[in-house]
């Protein structure tokens, strides 16, 4: 080793599991320099911890094979796709492996008379959305980084994004999946069909388990004809009261919107401190509503939301009638993301749900924390399912109000179960979640889910850590 390379890591992996590794795959495909392995000790939520290796898989056999080798040798392994998730699922907290499957990225077969895609993990949503389209169909699930994000990722934590509200999340939009257990053994779960009820259903069960039952190898999705016609709307309240009840009403009518988010006054501020984009001075709130369906209805679908969107409050009602018109509202929209990167450092951001009747409780009570707390709060998200994503604005240099936001954090989430909410509607528990939702799940509960791990993953080795909180000892 010259002085200019760097440090290589054999702090848990001796040369002779590095060796078998290489074997299994080759050694263009294994990485143990720090400098190399460091980058795949992050995700989005910015918790960092260093793998000791990383490993790039490219079939089901291969990842069979290592996590066999893992379980013999009792080393810890965490898959990992892009790195997209916000909550420090993928990170390696006991360092060990990391099985990147960004390689595992190829469409296997198209059924377009069956109505449904195989894919493997590594593929992208956006590629996925792309390919179906060519046939006339498109997969429900659309994050916002659907661009990045892979279809590995999506299910294991079962992202789902504005779509979910009419089509659902990716546990209602696949088929089958093929995994490869905590002992190496594989497996496959579901049917082909979109009926079946022979045994358990171990798909739904190893969607959104962050990777610590199985590790998904392939997956059949279920894939949807696209609408014939569409129509945006935009709708600007006086206040959130005024939209958290139109929500109500909007999902309560026959025409279900294929989209409908919330933002908040808080949010609009930003957009127009931001961009160039104009909002009524008493902009409180604000509803993006999509709905799709036949062309010959479209119009009368845009109607009855419409109706059922006005009512007291109500400042402005704008329909696109055209893609550049609906575009132009979706800008405001977009326009959010930055907008929130420059008013402060570091966001801490929870995905919560509650029940759709209990928005506008949820939006009341927030408003409540961000005064005592004295912590700004936006609030954005998925209205028409309750999936409101809260977001504390602070600087992680100022130490009270890190401390404030600390407390104002754990209010929400009693604030949520209250409100007979969850705590995480997408973005999942990873590490960030884990030690909260004994409040949420029983110990009932939390005693089974463990020996489910336990019977998926006997040596604890898949992705460690995450997920569950340790149960006390009695």
């Amino acid at each position: 080793m010259t002085e200019s390379e760097p440090e290589t890591s054999t702090t848990v992996l001796p040369q002779d599991f590095i060796i078998q590794l290489k074997q299994i795959t080759n050694a263009a495909s294994v990485l143990t320099a720090v400098a190399d392995c460091w980058p795949y000790g992050y995700d989005n939520s910015r918790h960092h911890h260093c793998p000791d290796a990383v490993v790039f898989a490219t079939s089901h056999e291969q990842i069979a094979a290592i996590v066999s080798l893992c379980y013999k040798t009792s080393v810890p392994i965490t898959a990992r796709g892009r790195g997209t998730g916000t909550t420090g699922a993928t990170t390696p907290v006991r360092g060990g492996l990391v099985l990147s499957l960004e390689r595992m990225d190829k469409i296997l077969n198209i059924d377009a008379a069956n109505r449904c895609m195989t894919v493997e993990p590594g593929v992208t949503n956006q590629q996925v959305q792309q390919a179906a389209a060519e046939h006339g169909f498109f997969w429900p699930p659309d994050p916002t980084s659907a661009a990045f994000c892979s279809i590995g990722g999506n299910l294991a934590y079962n992202s789902a994004g504005p779509r979910a509200v009419k089509y659902g999340t990716p546990r209602e939009n696949t088929l089958r999946l093929r995994a490869v257990t905590g002992t190496g053994e594989q497996l496959v779960t579901g049917t082909y069909t979109t009926k079946g009820v022979v045994g358990y259903d171990l798909t739904r069960l190893l969607i959104g388990s962050e990777g610590t039952l199985a590790i998904i190898t392939e997956a059949t999705l279920k894939l949807t004809p696209v609408a014939e016609s569409r129509r945006m709307m935009q709708a600007i309240y006086n206040d959130m009261a005024s939209a958290s009840a139109a929500v109500s009403r909007i999902m309560a009518q026959p025409v279900i919107p294929c989209a409908l988010e919330f933002i908040d006054a808080q949010a609009i501020d930003m957009i127009r401190n931001y961009s160039q984009i104009e909002f009524p001075q008493d902009a409180g709130a604000m509803l993006m509503i999509e709905v799709d369906g036949p062309a010959i209805g479209i119009d009368q679908a845009a109607r009855q939301i419409q109706l059922a969107a006005d009512a007291p409050g109500l400042c402005s009602f704008i329909t696109a009638t055209t893609k550049e018109q609906a575009d132009a509202l979706w800008t405001t929209r977009k326009a959010l993301s930055p907008a929130l990167r420059t008013v402060a450092p570091k966001k801490i951001n929870e995905d919560v749900v509650v029940p759709v009747s209990n928005i506008p409780a949820l939006t009341t009570g927030l408003a409540r924390l961000a005064e005592k707390h004295a912590i700004r709060i936006v609030n954005f998200g998925h209205a028409g399912n309750g999936n409101i994503h809260v977001n504390l604005l602070i600087d992680p240099n100022d130490k009270q109000q890190m401390q404030r936001a600390d407390k104002c954090l754990d209010d929400v989430f009693d604030l949520v179960l209250s409100l007979k909410g969850s705590l995480s509607g997408e973005h999942g528990v990873g590490l960030v979640k884990r030690d909260f939702i004994d409040r949420e799940l029983g110990p009932v509960a939390l005693q089974l889910m463990h020996q489910i791990k336990h019977c998926f993953d006997p040596g604890n080795i898949l992705n460690p850590d995450k997920t569950l909180p340790a149960i006390p000892p009695k």
